[in-house]
């Protein structure tokens, strides 16, 4: 297994300051949207940044463009920012699933 791979807190909560996207993010990372995630919440558990702020963060980017947004297959978890109908690791059909902020659009109107 390999080893985890070392962000810089510092480098980390620069992006998040200003104000760099979560896709972004995964790609200057290399990051899965679980591993970016995971790192949203290491940076509260180290008291860097609060759980109010990763869900205004979440709710500011419900608007980004569709090709921006993350895929994930919601039979094996696979995680990626390129659109795919069928999942490359586990090869099931998703096209019928929604994609994760196209469920908080129609999740935030429903509220409203």
């Amino acid at each position: 297994m390999a080893a985890p791979k070392k962000i810089s807190a510092k480098a980390i909560m620069t992006d998040l300051k200003a104000g760099v996207s979560d896709s972004d993010l995964m790609r200057k990372y290399g990051l899965s949207f679980q591993g970016l995630q995971d790192l949203f919440q290491k940076l509260m558990d180290a008291g860097l940044a609060t759980k109010a702020y990763f869900e205004k963060r979440a709710m500011s980017q419900v608007g980004q463009r569709k090709e921006e947004t993350v895929r994930t297959c919601p039979y094996c978890g696979y995680s990626s920012l390129d659109q795919f109908k069928e999942c490359p690791r586990c090869h099931q059909d998703i096209s019928d699933w929604l994609d994760t902020m196209e469920l908080t659009k129609m999740l935030t109107k429903a509220f409203e």
